[in-house]
């Protein structure tokens, strides 16, 4: 019995903290539950040893450890971010990714939707400080959808729509700002973030593709 405690004291301390989503507290807090009940003593018989009960009792804290632990590990498979990322730049992925799932909500992808780059780029005159480039790469297997504008971790971006084999790709665009995280590939969250910069201006890409998708995509786009 006296080992129960240190191993509780150790799993705490080994494992990292997240705030779990609310459906996972919900589960956890159900699993508790079950597990309260089924630990309750039935009606049974006076004469059954009281010994034979007692391990039902006793699986509480092991099964209710396990329950937590779960949580814990689903916690650090969802949240956990790509490799080498500063504070700052989770931030931004954070943020591209918001505005990327906040972009399927029905109505909000495009402001201006045509697979002609000459209705596109136009578009962005006197909206943006900034003019993005604007290519159709449907050759490529990247048709352009259209573009919107949107606002990402305090900067005004041209967001261009690409598609790709049943995924969406927003291409967030601003101007070269000092503080602009390097080169790089990012998963946040289960999407997949590519960052590049070029002529003044820093490019996001974001999708639920793989990331080798969006590396092909931004060589495509570059070139």
């Amino acid at each position: 019995m006296s080992e129960r405690p240190d191993l509780g004291r150790a799993m705490r301390e080994a494992l990292p903290v997240f705030e779990a989503s609310p459906s996972l507290q919900a589960w956890a807090r159900e699993e508790a539950r079950k597990l309260d009940q089924e630990s309750l003593p039935q009606r049974e018989p006076l004469t059954r040893p009281l010994r034979s009960r007692v391990p039902r009792f006793a699986q509480w804290p092991i099964a209710a450890g396990l329950v937590i632990a779960a949580a814990a590990g689903w916690g650090a498979g969802v949240l956990r971010p790509g490799a080498n990322l500063t504070s700052s730049t989770n931030a931004t992925t954070s943020q591209l990714v918001d505005a990327h799932v906040r972009s399927l909500l029905p109505g909000h992808l495009l402001d201006v939707e045509s697979t002609d780059r000459h209705t596109v780029k136009p578009w962005f005159a006197g909206k943006t400080d900034i003019a993005p480039v604007v290519v159709d790469l449907a050759d490529k297997g990247f048709p352009l959808l259209g573009g919107r504008l949107d606002y990402v971790d305090g900067h005004t971006a041209a967001a261009l729509v690409y598609g790709r084999r049943g995924h969406t790709i927003n291409l967030f665009v601003w101007r070269t700002a000092a503080g602009e995280p390097g080169d790089g590939s990012f998963s946040v969250r289960g999407y997949s973030v590519l960052h590049w910069s070029n002529g003044g201006l820093t490019s996001w890409a974001v999708s639920d593709a793989a990331l080798s998708e969006l590396e092909a995509f931004r060589d495509a786009y570059v070139h």
